[in-house]
């Protein structure tokens, strides 16, 4: 085989690397767009009471292209009478100002929900929802939605819209865990917020360990003031 052939098999190849990467990206930012349009539509709707969790499937031991979230995590079954799900649909929109990001987070952490943009993990509590779990975690994938997360330090603001309004947390903690840590998925005794995407972000392929970030509850007034990095 001809040095010219290799040369143009190892360009197609290169072309279509960056096909398939691009059609990825492309399809991240056209599901938070048509997220956002629901979003704002649901919103400016009256507004809805948020469902008691009814978890549709387990969240599998699945490779990290496909789930950046923790290993078996605990599924609890529905219970009768409980309102669906939100699968695939808007349930929240996350905003980190010091690191530029403001995605709408959907149901769910499965590979369809998380190409869109970050996910809710079934088994925890919903944005907004009011119940003995008290931690929300959400799910994003390093290379996509998530990976400004990367730069988030202690101490910075977010800020979780839900459709009972507008709730703030300050960064209390990172953490690097291996991705059968289910114990940053349990339930917790207050309040709090998780964030979880593969770590480390420079790495080629599956990553083998994962990052987590806890955010606690704050006032609007505290949220608001200091704490932020404000960069050019």
């Amino acid at each position: 085989m001809s040095r010219r052939l290799i040369s143009t098999l190892l360009v197609l190849a290169g072309i279509v690397v960056l096909g398939i990467v691009g059609y990825g990206y492309f399809r991240g930012y056209k599901g938070q767009e048509e997220g956002r349009r629901a979003w704002e539509q649901a919103r400016v709707a009256s507004p809805a009471p948020v469902p008691t969790l009814h978890v549709p499937t387990p969240a599998a031991a699945v490779p990290e292209a496909e789930n950046p979230g923790i290993e078996g995590a605990p599924t609890p079954a529905p219970e009768q009478g409980e309102p669906p799900y939100p699968q695939g649909q808007p349930v929240a929109r996350l905003r980190i100002p010091a690191a530029k990001m403001d995605y709408v987070v959907f149901g769910g952490d499965d590979p369809a929900t998380l190409e869109k943009g970050p996910g809710h993990v079934p088994g925890s509590e919903l944005p907004g929802e009011q119940t003995n779990r008290n931690n929300c975690v959400i799910t994003g994938h390093r290379d996509k939605h998530f990976r400004r997360l990367a730069g988030v330090k202690t101490g910075e603001r977010i800020e979780l819209e839900t459709r009972k309004g507008t709730l703030y947390y300050r960064v209390v903690s990172r953490e690097v865990v291996l991705p059968n840590a289910v114990r940053v998925l349990q339930p917790t005794e207050k309040p709090r917020l998780t964030l979880i995407t593969c770590y480390p972000f420079n790495w080629v392929g599956p990553a083998p360990k994962r990052l987590v970030i806890v955010a606690e509850p704050t006032p609007e007034k505290s949220a608001s003031a200091g704490g932020d990095r404000h960069p050019s």
